[in-house]
């Protein structure tokens, strides 16, 4: 196996590269509303195999719509007055209520180089934003981020509790004492790990406020990963469009004959097998910890054929996220869920440039 040069930490959202500014407390913005009330809950459609969730840009605003890609039938959850890109989503275990975000972190990554799709560069009137928003009515209400650190994971418990965890970069001060103290609590933080020391923090949105729930020390390897409550979030973009997974080896050689030919020069990787709902596919994965990073030169694997995805525009150094259910494969862009392509076998059945955080719509 090769060596993997880039880390690419920044392209996990569990695993995040704090940006400096995350070590300072933010002011509390003014949450608003950004959507006109709906007076008739919009009637519901049946969830197929086939629905998804996704974001499209309408306008100068941006649409949460529930779409059934071989129907074409197209529902708008929410209007939002922001634009698409950097969006992630999770949506609660009864389907009641979802949660937007949008923020610089929310791009796609390229392994080395230059990506097949690169990301606008975001205006200096960018910012944060998050939004909570009622399914049935479409009513969406602007929320004020998390009070410390920088919000890496969103997602609803099986209470229905909408829960924010953040990671925060100690001030210089704070890092000397090897210690910070939190709501009366002092914290000793995780020094001489992999990466520098850091804090996660769990909040709760109830009340109208953010509650801390759990503050732990962590590092840029761990992230929010030490926080028991990351095991309550339910349905959400950033996992599903995660691009790692853990590789099966190849032991049909003459499978891994026919892909050698096709093995790049760039990016360090190797070839591993991947099994996803009944779906074989053989992925070049670049090397992330015992982990492996997929990329979009993949093959569907076919009674030991390496069988190409017709119109698949990416390439081995874009990072991809790989999503089944029944007999649908749906792969798009790791992390921005964008670029999306959705097949059935080796028939391409739906496709779209524009949609960002596609995902497949909880059942």
């Amino acid at each position: 196996m090769k060596t993997f040069r880039a880390p690419l930490l920044a392209s996990l959202l569990l695993v995040p590269m704090t940006p400096a500014h995350a070590q300072e407390e933010r002011p509390t913005p003014t949450p608003a509303a950004v959507a006109a009330p709906v007076p008739v809950p919009v009637p519901v459609p049946r969830v197929t195999e086939a629905t998804l969730s996704l974001l499209e840009p309408a306008g100068e605003g941006c649409e949460w719509a529930q779409l059934d890609a071989l129907s074409s039938a197209r529902r708008v959850i929410a209007k939002l007055a922001v634009d698409c890109q950097g969006a992630a989503t999770a949506l609660s275990r009864d389907g009641r209520r979802g949660v937007a975000r949008f923020w610089r972190g929310g791009v796609s990554a390229p392994v080395v180089g230059r990506p097949t799709f690169p990301e606008k560069f975001p205006s200096p009137a960018f910012r944060d934003r998050l939004f909570l928003v009622d399914v049935a009515t479409g009513n969406a209400e602007e929320l004020p981020l998390p009070p410390s650190g920088e919000l890496i994971e969103f997602g609803f418990d099986a209470g229905g509790r909408l829960l924010g965890l953040s990671i925060q970069m100690p001030t210089p001060d704070q890092a000397r004492a090897g210690a910070v103290e939190v709501d009366g609590t002092t914290i000793r933080l995780a020094l001489g790990g992999r990466g520098r020391p850091l804090l996660a923090h769990a909040f709760a949105w109830q009340g109208g406020t953010w509650t801390r729930l759990d503050v732990k020390a962590t590092n840029e390897r761990s992230g929010t990963g030490v926080l028991e409550l990351r095991k309550e979030l339910g349905e959400r973009s950033s996992r599903s469009l995660d691009p790692r997974f853990t590789p099966e080896e190849i032991e049909d050689d003459a499978l891994l004959d026919r892909l050698y030919e096709l093995t790049p020069e760039q990016p360090d990787g190797e070839w591993a097998r991947f099994e996803r709902g009944g779906h074989t596919l053989a992925i070049w994965g670049t090397p992330f910890g015992d982990e492996l990073l997929a990329t979009g030169l993949l093959r569907r694997v076919e009674k030991g054929k390496a069988v190409a995805l017709p119109n698949l525009p990416y390439r081995a150094n874009d990072l991809v996220s790989i999503q089944s259910r029944g007999p649908f494969l749906l792969v798009s862009l790791a992390d921005s869920g964008g670029h999306a392509r959705m097949y059935r076998g080796r028939k391409l059945v739906w496709s779209s440039e524009n949609a960002r955080a596609v995902t497949f719509w909880p059942r």
